[in-house]
């Protein structure tokens, strides 16, 4: 399982700064313990170097606990020498992330909490009624929650297995939801943006760098579209007036790219680009944490409502006939 983002933004920053000291690569592992990278993982690739291995070899032996975009672009970075500016990018990236994330979080415990409140206090409320008072019945209390509380932790716990483990189900089915959807797509051309852009920055051929680009990303779309640059390049031909003729690419991001093909500014616009693409993606994302939990508020504001309307009937009903 990778680290989470805020610690690989942690570890790449120190270990940017210790490679600018100029620490060898092999001690700068060594003296970057304490930020949340595995320390028995630290040493082997401290070892790798140590015993003859390229960086490449040693990024390799962290496939477990490193992120699979961030190695390729690492490798790449080595070989061109421009390991610590990479560092320092990814490190960035990651910080923006995490925090995202975390906010997300941080929105969802209120409308959780009030959900949990709800259904765990439905159950009591159809104990009571007017005429043989409050009865009491475990039994009928565990079956309500196995049908509300159960259903919700099972799907809570396939979500988060499913994100974990990036299944394309699970962005497949955020496309089609308010909100997420957008959430998705601008995510995907954030990464395929700086992906693209850290590739080509270490000195990787261009149609290279489209098809790792490509690899990397978890659109279906993206992918297609850098399998189609990279045989565009092949042909002697350049990508830019291509990319109008793929959907998944906005007019932004064509003007953006073809602008810099041609003054030698590529590198800058693409990460101009993710950082663009980045901040819609969080926007889309900040109106999903208003949206969905507003949306679990009254729900579970209209099931108390009508809770309570029904006690009121009942209780109506049997002053009607007394009255009676």
């Amino acid at each position: 399982m990778s680290l989470g983002h805020r610690a690989l933004s942690a570890w790449y920053r120190q270990l940017a700064q210790q490679l600018e000291a100029g620490l060898p690569f092999a001690a700068a592992l060594r003296s970057s313990r304490g930020t949340g990278a595995p320390a028995a993982g630290l040493d082997t690739m401290a070892q790798t170097i140590e015993s003859g291995g390229s960086v490449d070899d040693a990024y390799r032996t962290a496939t477990t606990w490193l992120p699979f975009p961030d190695i390729l672009a690492l490798s790449a970075a080595a070989d061109a020498g421009r390991m610590p500016r990479t560092l320092r990018a990814l490190s960035t990236r990651h910080e923006q992330i995490g925090g995202a994330k975390l906010r997300v979080v941080l929105a969802c415990l209120y409308p959780l909490a009030i959900l949990h409140f709800g259904l765990l206090l439905l159950p009591v409320t159809r104990m009571i009624d007017w005429e043989k008072g409050f009865h009491w019945s475990t039994l009928s209390y565990v079956r309500s929650l196995a049908f509300t509380l159960g259903p919700l932790w099972a799907v809570g716990a396939t979500v988060l297995v499913m994100a974990r483990r990036q299944s394309p189900l699970l962005g497949r089915l955020a496309r089609m939801m308010p909100a997420l959807g957008g959430f998705v797509r601008s995510q995907a051309l954030a990464d395929f943006s700086f992906a693209l852009a850290n590739f080509l920055e270490a000195g990787v051929v261009i149609g290279q760098a489209w098809a790792t680009a490509g690899l990397v990303s978890r659109s279906p779309e993206l992918k297609a579209a850098a399998a189609a640059m990279e045989s565009i390049v092949t042909q002697g031909r350049a990508p830019g007036p291509e990319l109008a003729n793929w959907e998944c690419f906005p007019p932004d991001f064509v003007a953006l790219y073809q602008t810099g093909e041609s003054t030698g500014q590529l590198e800058g616009n693409l990460h101009r680009l993710s950082t663009q693409y980045q901040d819609a993606a969080n926007r889309s994302l900040n109106f999903a944490t208003m949206l969905y939990p507003t949306l679990v508020f009254f729900l579970v504001a209209g099931a108390v409502v009508y809770q309570v309307l029904t006690i009121y009937s009942g209780y109506l009903k049997m002053l009607g006939g007394l009255a009676g």
